[in-house]
């Protein structure tokens, strides 16, 4: 080797999966994304969502034993650490105990993320974790069909879907949306896609909006497709239509229906109430940062995951404002379960800041990723997954966890998965074909 010639260091071989393997990865996924729907609390923080998580990473690694490698223990190890040594120092500064929950949830999740992008990129497993979603996700539908129903059918105006929370439900839905047009094949995909974006809207939640303009985008993308794949003159119809229903729904629903999008009235509403909301969010965040900057503690290992509410009430900083905007949220921080109302001020306020250096190197991969793969859906929806979870906690939930495997699985994957030339001029293609425009 010569003195001009560089070293580069040898990439990792891609083992491929065997039948048994693949079929146990497509059967983790769904576990996931239909445990995700399940979030009842058993017991006081642990629910039926956190059990599918656990069973979702025992099927992965029993189908997939050494997915982990040793610089992958190494950073959860120092993750893990980090946190407990942010427990000793918050102890003796806020008299503030760790809470063990939050720890275990995310080390899950870290787990989890790590083996799909090691099972991704090591073992071309984007096939595998595709078929998961592809099974779960017609599932998913007809269970938030009946849950709706049930929203419905009790008069309530707090519709759920089965969640916990409006917001939480309205982002999932949201996710599986964009899942639909990614993973599903075949021309229906627009309309099952359509049908879960429609379903959150029917929350009272406001994050929808901020779905909105890159769903459409990514909408476009799969009509697009769509249009090119037309066989017969039926088929550039049925395109056809369902753009035409894609722009006609939303006037229609907002015509005949728009007592049940309390979302609009939320959105467009400058009410005392919206205000204060806004309000309270904004001041969380700002006692974030101040908590932050108070000791280089904070800074440096972060104030433990789930720590927000119970170190701030601790803590020397001045909540009166908060506490005379919004009372009820005032109780939940004194009870320790005030949520920052902030995925990424979450992650850059609780964690090392190490772990929170990588979660921003992450996203910033992924977005490379996916634009050099022309994964046009799932970089729509990881833009406007970032910007709702700026203003809203998301991350404590499993769909959160299920949103980064579906931008993973494709992300990691070496070239764009489907890379459909047809695509490039699909009306003189589908003109040629049938002679319809």
């Amino acid at each position: 080797m010569t003195a001009s010639t560089p070293h580069r260091r040898p990439e990792q071989p891609m083992t491929a999966l065997s039948p048994t393997a693949a079929k146990g990865i497509s059967v983790s996924v769904a576990i996931a994304v239909l445990g995700a729907l399940l979030s009842y609390k058993i017991d006081g923080r642990f629910a039926v969502s956190n059990g599918a998580q656990i069973l979702a990473l025992i099927v992965l690694f029993a189908s997939v034993p050494k997915l982990l490698r040793s610089r992958d223990i190494i950073f959860l190890f120092l993750g893990l650490a980090g946190v407990l040594l942010a427990a000793v120092l918050v102890s003796n500064s806020y008299n503030y105990r760790i809470a063990p929950e939050f720890t275990a949830y995310y080390a899950l999740v870290a787990i989890w993320l790590v083996a799909v992008y090691r099972a991704t990129k090591e073992h071309g497993a984007t096939d595998a974790l595709t078929r998961g979603f592809r099974w779960a996700i017609p599932i998913a539908l007809v269970y938030l069909v009946i849950q709706l129903g049930i929203d419905l059918g009790s008069g309530t105006d707090r519709r759920r879907l089965g969640f916990d929370d409006k917001s939480h439900a309205s982002v999932y839905a949201c996710f599986l949306a964009f899942a639909s047009l990614r993973f599903l094949r075949g021309r229906l995909r627009l309309v099952i896609s359509l049908a879960f974006f429609v379903m959150a809207f029917l929350t009272i939640s406001r994050l929808p909006f901020v779905f909105a303009p890159v769903y459409v985008l990514a909408f476009l993308v799969e009509y697009r497709k769509v249009r090119a794949e037309a066989r017969t003159p039926l088929d550039v119809y049925f395109a056809h239509l369902t753009l035409a229903g894609t722009i006609l729904t939303p006037l229609v629903l907002a015509a005949r229906a728009a007592g049940f999008f309390r979302s609009f009235e939320r959105v467009f509403d400058s009410g005392d109430f919206t205000n204060a909301s806004t309000t309270a969010h904004l001041l969380l965040i700002q006692y974030a940062v101040e908590l932050k900057l108070e000791n280089l503690g904070n800074f440096l290992l972060g104030i433990t995951p789930g720590g927000f509410a119970g170190v701030l009430y601790r803590s020397r900083i001045d909540v009166s404002q908060f506490a005379s905007t919004d009372p009820p949220g005032y109780e939940k921080m004194m009870e320790g379960t005030a949520p920052m109302h902030s995925s990424l001020g979450s992650i850059l306020l609780e964690f090392p800041i190490w772990v929170s250096v990588l979660y921003l190197v992450l996203v910033g991969w992924a977005v490379v990723r996916l634009y050099r793969n022309r994964e046009w859906v799932m970089l729509w929806f990881l833009i406007g997954f970032f910007a709702a979870t700026l203003f809203y906690s998301s991350q404590t939930e499993l769909y959160f966890c299920v949103a980064w495997t579906g931008i993973i699985a494709v992300a990691a994957h070496s070239r764009p998965i489907r890379d459909d030339p047809r695509v490039n001029n699909p009306p003189a293609r589908a003109t040629a074909r049938t002679g319809v425009r």
